[in-house]
């Protein structure tokens, strides 16, 4: 079954590739030369000591920040908030969630005054709805009012009592209010997992959050889609399940993304027992009702076949990577980003583009130039003149040395003709580092299930976690921007 249980600091220096020129003015004309990296996080600013201790199978990675995730005012293209877990375990998430937002498009970041108490570590209490061991999955949009709203997946350490929380921040992601609770389950029979949270840039009030919940019996098993509404603007929500699926399958990696006229697309992982697919659903009555998959294509399971480790060390890479959608501002055009899988065990990153909203989409083709081997983790924005960017890790650099793994960051972007591989060129963002250092997990090293990319006029920032050589400080968030 699907079942899964699953960090930003000013630093002192900027690495440079390349030179950067980004305008003060909310213009939404960024510009900039080759990728500029900026590491953003460091130390871990939770409490020492804060949280559960080490236990029998529970292993503790201090100082390490994985799987961020990234928005941006839709009025103001130079702000931006990110969200990362913090201190991450080799097994159910993290101490806690950091949240930190830039006024200059990536270049710099100071952490929010408070954190989102989506557990004990960040704050929370069972006064204010946050007392849980650890938090996960974490997401962030940003509305038009440019209110900030962040989420997660927040569960004891066992996975036995699992939540999905938003917070909400009307001051951009500086201060956090209190977190309102979508759906918990104190009975194992269900699991909640991998919300995503969407701001309708179309209908200024409208939130959305989508996830997934496994209902286990003796008859089997079902993970079905589970929606939560706000109309004002992040503060109150209802729950509903919206997608419902047969016995002994289900599906994971929920993202919702609204469309000028008021479709909704979701894209999603779905598995049966021994089959996998990437899909993409409709809804033009504002999610009561959804079509059959538009998009379906076969993609290996969400926690099946490792990474193929190119030492044959027997420390591979997790492949938990999930579809992600990016939209055209203002049009029908929808980008679908997801990771497939080689007849020689490979992974790649595949794409598909939808022009009429998504009812029907354009064969899928590899966008990674990745010369031998895997490419992993692929996330996906678009810009409003129609430039889509795609970053992916791989390990091309990779040396005989089978105690390292040297894994590097790129871009690939395209302006016209995206359905064409052909039209896709390939920047260098950062690396390598060395991918034996990010936090080992009972399925392989967490590069991350997905990084955060979005568009900020005629460039892109990127979000993503890094190894440091460090061993006080191992795993680190850096930001890059680069052009289409």
């Amino acid at each position: 079954m699907i079942r899964r249980f699953r960090a930003l600091l000013p630093a002192a220096a900027i690495l440079l590739t390349g030179t950067v020129a980004l305008p003060a003015a909310a213009d939404d004309s960024a510009t900039a030369g080759p990728a500029v990296v900026r590491p953003v996080s460091g130390i871990s600013p939770l409490a020492a000591g804060c949280g559960l201790p080490p236990a029998d199978g529970y292993t503790l990675n201090s100082n390490t920040e994985v799987l961020p995730m990234l928005a941006r005012d839709p009025n103001r293209p130079q702000h931006l908030v990110t969200v990362y877990q913090q201190d991450r375990w080799n097994r159910y998430g993290s101490n806690g969630a950091v949240t930190a937002t830039s006024d200059d498009y990536g270049l710099t970041w100071q952490q929010s005054t408070n954190l989102p108490a989506f557990s004990q570590c960040n704050g929370g209490t069972s006064a204010n709805g946050g007392d849980y061991a650890v938090t996960t999955d974490n997401w962030v949009t940003v509305t038009p009012s440019g209110a900030a709203v962040a989420a997660s997946l927040s569960m004891s350490r066992a996975g036995d009592v699992t939540a999905i929380l938003v917070a909400r921040s009307g001051d951009g992601g500086r201060t956090w209010d209190a977190p309102s609770t979508l759906q918990r389950d104190d009975n194992p029979q269900f699991f909640n997992d991998r919300p995503t949270v969407t701001a309708d840039p179309y209908h200024p009030g409208v939130v959305y959050a989508v996830w997934d919940r496994i209902d286990s019996t003796d008859a089997g098993w079902v993970q079905p889609i589970y929606l939560a509404k706000s109309t004002d603007d992040g503060r109150t929500w209802t729950t509903s399940k919206v997608y419902d699926v047969p016995n002994n399958s289900g599906v994971i990696g929920t993202q919702l993304v609204p469309l000028p006229d008021g479709t909704l697309l979701i894209g999603m992982h779905h598995e049966t027992d021994t089959e996998g697919a990437t899909q993409v659903i409709r809804s033009t009555d504002g999610g009561a009702t959804w079509s059959a998959p538009t998009l379906n294509v076969p993609a290996p399971l969400a926690v099946g076949p490792r990474i193929p480790d190119p030492d044959n060390s027997g420390d591979p890479v997790r492949n938990a990577s999930l579809p992600l959608l990016a939209a055209q501002p203002g049009t029908q055009v929808v980008n679908a980003t997801w990771q497939s899988q080689e007849a020689d065990g490979t992974f790649h990153v595949a794409y598909s583009r939808s022009a009429d909203g998504g009812q029907t989409w354009s064969t899928p083709i590899r966008l990674d130039k990745t010369p031998t081997g895997s490419a992993a983790v692929p996330a996906v924005a678009a810009s409003k003149t129609g430039t889509v960017a795609v970053t992916y890790y791989d390990f091309r650099n990779n040396t005989t040395d089978p105690a390292t793994l040297p894994t590097d960051m790129w871009a690939v972007t395209c302006s016209s003709n995206c359905a064409k591989a052909s039209a896709w060129r390939e920047q260098h963002i950062e690396g390598p580092f060395d991918a034996r250092k990010v936090p080992l997990t009972s399925v392989g090293r967490l590069l991350g299930d997905y990084t955060g990319l979005v568009s900020v006029g005629n460039a892109f920032t990127a979000v993503y976690g890094v190894s440091t050589g460090d061993a006080a400080n191992p795993v680190d968030v850096h930001s890059a921007i680069f052009t289409g």
